[in-house]
């Protein structure tokens, strides 16, 4: 890499500056100066500012040369932002001020929104469109219809504008004129996004759907040219057109029917009622051409997935919005979007919409997968409920049951006919998956909305809502099912991703349908089946069970299931699901796996303590939950197999001590107590086997153990919950257990073992005697390791030692001098001070003195504090020294071998390194 391309890396590319027009400076020079000198005192502080405000725009009046970059536009329209800030604060203002706002400054700075082709730029004016607006709301609502009629190119028919709104025709021909469509649609779309801003587009909404018909239809013609190479700069260019575009069409129309909350008139009316001279026949036109060149963009595959998708959306607002009842739009959407022939036995007529489909792009459009998809689609994100769940009656000659009784499930029959199809294009197959996790989710939410909380619809609605849901449990579950098994695990990770969601959602079905029979038992039943409470959840969990663990869809499977049932009962069911699981910890390529399912597991359990009512109850289901997981996992460590203690400590340890801290303690007991029932069981082994097998037996059990003992402690000091204080609390056989660990015949579990002993959370907690006894015990049976791993690791271990030991005497020795220990953190004094308060307030509840409960929460007096310092202090120099001559005597001796040298001169170098003065 060369010199100059090294330092470009890194950098953003440049903003170009804002065009400005030629006669921004004949406009400022036009306008006459304030005198601030003979201003009165009241107005004396708003003439300055609107001097002030006046150089700065002059200044950027200025500012078109090559010299001058965005970068200083931008210094401008700070400081520009800043004065309008201090004029707003004025409630009253001088003529002279205001018109020279209203002839200068606004229509400048309105421009300033207009000119530029960067959406980044555009969105730093907003917040000075907004000031203005605070100042002089009918200028900036003036200036803002000016220059958005201008920047459509409508200007022209609008010739009752005021005089100072009017845009001059330089800046609309020799600026606005030249942005690309993308450019402009997207600048629209911003400008509706701002209070100021909405009410404009609201009013001249069909210019602005005029102005997207115009540029639809001339862009759509190119766009299906065949001279256009497949990604050429020309093609690329037409999609982002007609993508703006058509989102600025949606956006129109959405604000339309939002602003229709009563759904009296339709689309057709509103636009009316905002026009100031409706013309004839005019809207209806466009909202025609709108709807065919919808279809056209739906069709045409040079489009973008984006452009086609938001086209089918159009569709529907467009015949969504033609105010017809909910029964009639869905018949309406079914014909016209979905091609279903319904009988009807009244004919509807609409002002835009044809009164017969018969152009060519629809017919295509009919045929392609991909954009029947996308209408599909369309109707699931934009159909309401009573429109959705309207009953259809069919024209077919033969009426089974997989005929559609409504719109819902109409679209469902035409997005799982697309799902179903081999050899889609990478793109196309996740928009068709996602369009069914899409359907699947809506209609979770619209059972949940129709048959759990009844209370917001009706009661045919409620009807018809369980029908569908029974229908899609009894009649789709295998189609559902089989999108699991044959794409679960497809080669592109959006697939995945939507597949679990189409798993989830259709679980969520399931629940949703087990409430609803749960609270009304006699609902009446689908003619394609019945369910019974928990039937469908129940085979969905006995069909992921009695898969084989070698799949790897089976641990993500039970994530998801783990997450919506009882956990203790799902462990009820399969009692062997942990150990079985925990056995495939040892297969590397598994282990990822197994811990996503433990994830859920204890995130469930988690969940469920936490929504338990009152204390006592959740104390008694943490034990439930620490009862299931306490023997598998005390079981998997001893093991003898070192690769499955290793992933338990990676992947399942802390997550388990992190979710239930008391865990620790009674896998600690189980690993002890095991080790107490072992000799037992080892007599009753000699009479049958020999003395040398039963011993060697013995020794790798015992071995094994020992080293799961290292990893649950190691562990479970990494978070802090427990310190060798608390070791003999638990059981007496632990220490002894750790004692026997120092002579372990695997060097990478001593290594772990010298771990455990060096390192803590926190570089200021003093060692207990324990450890010192087992450290320097540790260090004198290994000092002629032969491994160069183990050497290499104790290096690490013993440097991690030394920077605590040195943390500790320095805390210990200011403690000796000042009699105060060392200052925490504000958080960690927050959170001790209220604990403390806890515990005294809870203390003197049960009868307790103040002294008592801080010294059961291990608060020291002044004089305790220093002893136990002073303590400290002995017991660290005690260690340095032992180190010492370990280092020194039992290992640099005249004859020692290599190995104890290298070890010595090392442990010299660490003690040289930190404890010279």
């Amino acid at each position: 890499m060369g010199i100059l391309q090294k330092d470009r890396r890194g950098t953003k590319s440049a903003k170009a500056p804002i065009p400005v027009p030629s006669f921004w400076l004949e406009r400022i020079n036009a306008a006459p100066r304030n005198d601030t000198a003979s201003s009165p005192q009241t107005g004396s502080s708003a003439a300055v500012v609107v001097s002030q405000l006046r150089d700065q725009l002059l200044l950027l009046a200025t500012s078109d040369s090559d010299i001058v970059t965005w970068l200083d536009q931008n210094k401008y329209l700070k400081t520009i932002q800043s004065q309008l800030t201090a004029l707003a604060r004025h409630s009253q203002m001088e003529p002279s001020t205001l018109q020279f706002l209203r002839s200068v400054a606004v229509p400048m700075l309105i421009e300033c929104f207009f000119l530029p082709q960067d959406t980044a730029i555009r969105r730093q004016i907003l917040p000075i469109i907004k000031l203005l607006s605070t100042i002089d709301p009918s200028c900036v609502d003036g200036a803002l219809q000016a220059n958005l009629l201008a920047f459509i190119d409508a200007q022209g028919y609008y010739r009752e504008l005021d005089t100072f709104s009017v845009v001059d025709r330089q800046l609309s021909v020799n600026y606005y004129s030249r942005q690309p469509l993308c450019v402009r649609a997207h600048a629209l779309e911003v400008l509706a996004g701002v209070p100021q801003g909405l009410p404009v587009i609201q009013r001249f909404v069909s210019d602005i759907l005029v102005y997207c018909a115009n540029a639809l239809q001339n862009a759509l013609p190119d766009l299906r040219s065949p001279k256009l190479g497949q990604g050429s700069v020309e093609l690329v260019a037409l999609r982002e057109d007609c993508t703006q575009v058509i989102r600025l069409v949606f956006l129109c129309l959405s604000k339309i029917i939002a602003q229709d909350s009563e759904k009296s008139g339709g689309i057709l009316a509103i636009i009316l009622a905002s026009m100031r001279t409706p013309l004839p026949g005019h809207v209806e036109k466009t909202l025609s051409r709108l709807y065919l060149l919808c279809w056209d963009l739906v069709g045409c595959e040079h489009a973008s997935l984006n452009s086609r998708q938001v086209a089918a959306m159009v569709l529907v607002l467009l015949i969504q919005g033609t105010g017809l009842p909910p029964a009639q739009c869905a018949i309406e959407l079914a014909q016209r979007t979905l091609g279903i022939d319904v009988r009807s036995q009244q004919t509807v007529e609409s002002a835009y919409l044809p009164q017969k489909e018969a152009s060519e792009s629809r017919q295509q459009s009919m045929d392609n997968a991909v954009s029947m998809v996308c209408v599909a689609r369309a109707i699931v994100s934009l159909a309401p409920y009573d429109v959705a769940l309207a009953t259809l009656d069919v024209a077919v000659a033969d009426k089974t049951l997989t005929v559609s009784k409504n719109l819902h499930e109409a679209v469902f029959t035409h997005i799982a006919s697309v799902c179903g199809r081999s050899q889609l294009a990478p793109a196309v197959k996740v928009v068709v998956f996602e369009s069914m996790a899409t359907w699947l989710q809506e209609t979770a939410r619209m059972l949940d909305r129709c048959l759990v909380q009844t209370n917001t619809v009706g009661k045919e609605l409620c009807v018809t809502a369980f029908e569908l849901g029974q229908r899609i449990l009894v009649l789709q579950r295998e189609r559902i099912m089989g999108y699991l098994w044959s794409y679960w695990d497809d080669p592109l990770d959006a697939v995945q991703a939507r597949v679990k969601a189409i798993f989830e959602a259709f679980l969520d079905i399931g629940l949703a349908m087990d409430k609803a029979i749960t609270q009304d038992p006699e609902a009446p039943r689908s003619t394609a089946g019945s369910l019974e409470p928990s039937e469908f959840i129940n085979d969905v969990l006995d069909l992921v069970l009695t898969m084989d663990w070698s799949r790897k869809v089976k641990y993500a499977l039970l994530a998801t299931l783990c997450m919506r049932i009882d956990v203790l009962d799902l462990l009820a069911r399969q009692p062997d699901l942990l150990p079985s699981c925990l056995e495939t910890l040892a297969q590397v390529n598994m282990a990822a796996r197994a811990s996503t399912l433990f994830d859920a597991i204890l995130e469930r359990s988690a969940g469920a303590i936490k929504e338990a009512e009152g204390e006592e109850e959740g104390l008694l289901l943490e034990d439930k939950y620490m009862d299931v997981w306490v023997a598998p996992v005390a079981q998997a460590l001893c093991k003898d197999d070192e690769t499955s203690r290793r992933m338990l400590a990676q992947h399942l340890l802390p997550e388990l001590f992190a979710t239930h801290p008391r865990i620790v303690g009674a896998i600690l007991r189980a690993l002890t107590a095991d080790s107490q029932q072992q000799p037992q069981a080892a007599s009753h082994e000699m009479a049958s086997q020999g003395r040398a097998v039963v011993a060697e037996q013995r020794h790798s059990a015992d071995a094994c153990r020992q080293h799961a003992l290292i990893i649950v402690l190691k562990t479970a000091r990494s978070q802090d919950l427990l310190t060798f204080d608390q070791l003999a609390t638990i059981d007496s056989g632990i220490v002894e257990m750790l004692s026997r660990a120092v002579y372990h015949p695997d060097w990478s579990v001593r290594a772990d073992m010298l771990g455990l002993l060096c390192e803590a959370r926190k570089l200021s907690s003093p060692l207990h005697e324990i450890e010192y006894d087992l450290l320097f015990k540790l260090l004198r049976v290994s000092s002629n390791a032969p491994s160069a791993d183990f050497r290499q690791q104790q290096h690490g271990a013993l440097t991690a030692l030394a920077t605590r030991l040195v943390t500790v005497a320095t805390h210990a020795e200011r403690i000796v001098s000042t009699g105060k220990p060392p200052v925490p953190s504000q958080k960690i004094r927050h959170r001790e001070k209220a604990k403390r308060e806890a515990a005294v307030a809870q203390g003197q509840r049960e009868g307790k003195t103040e002294d008592q409960v801080l010294r059961e929460l291990g608060i020291l007096t002044r004089d305790e504090m220093v002893q136990q310092a002073q303590v400290t202090l002995s017991r660290v120099e005690q260690a340095v020294n032992q180190w010492l001559d370990l280092a020194v005597r039992g290992c640099l001796y005249p004859g020692a071998g290599f190995s104890k040298v290298a070890m010595g001169l090392r442990w010299l170098g660490i003690l040289s390194a930190f404890f010279t003065p």
